[in-house]
């Protein structure tokens, strides 16, 4: 059964905002949009900052708890959605964004950041931030845009300290800044 229109209906929906869906990567599995409780597609189609979101629907602050953070050279195709060449070193991320109140674990992430287009001291500051880095974003006043690259059903990464099992609505983007991909954002939805 699908909600408010056909399949097609839904189909076109999704690619109206996921300017890559095609071209995700082959272990995404699809994801019938109109299974998901309205909270998941909120998050899943947001190009706002997941954290926000988060905080007014569960109502309690939620806090980035990093996993890792160096950096690395980033490997194709993450180089070309970055428009940088392969190899390139870039600032890689990884979180696990918590209720503060609950402990509970809403999203696991992974962030790519190009350390030239970001503002001086950028990188190292990120952790001053407790929500994340959108709200690091927000509050060095640069005036970005994400654009919503795919999505799809995927296992956890590796990363992720708990296993968890089966597959969960998982997305990609990229937050432009004066024209140039700054960033490339993987997020797992966990709840």
């Amino acid at each position: 059964m699908t909600v408010g229109g056909t399949a097609t209906d839904l189909q076109a929906l999704v690619a109206r905002h996921f300017v890559a869906q095609a071209s995700r990567p082959v272990e995404l599995r699809d994801v019938a949009v109109d299974t998901l409780r309205p909270e998941q597609r909120c998050l899943l189609a947001t190009d706002g900052m997941v954290s926000t979101t988060l905080e007014t629907y569960h109502l309690e602050p939620v806090v980035a708890h990093p996993i890792s953070q160096d950096d690395v050279p980033v490997p194709r195709p993450q180089a070309d959605w970055l428009d940088v060449p392969e190899a390139t070193v870039v600032l890689r991320r990884r979180v696990v964004i918590r209720g503060q109140d609950s402990g509970v674990a809403y999203v696991a992430a992974e962030s790519l950041l190009v350390p030239s287009r970001l503002p001086h001291g950028f990188g190292p500051g990120i952790g001053r931030f407790p929500s994340g880095l959108g709200a690091a974003l927000a509050a060095t006043g640069i005036e970005s845009r994400r654009e919503l690259l795919w999505f799809g059903a995927a296992t956890l990464p590796e990363w992720y300290p708990t296993p968890v099992p089966g597959r969960l609505p998982q997305r990609t983007y990229r937050v432009i800044h004066r024209g140039e991909p700054i960033s490339l954002i993987t997020e797992s939805f966990l709840r």
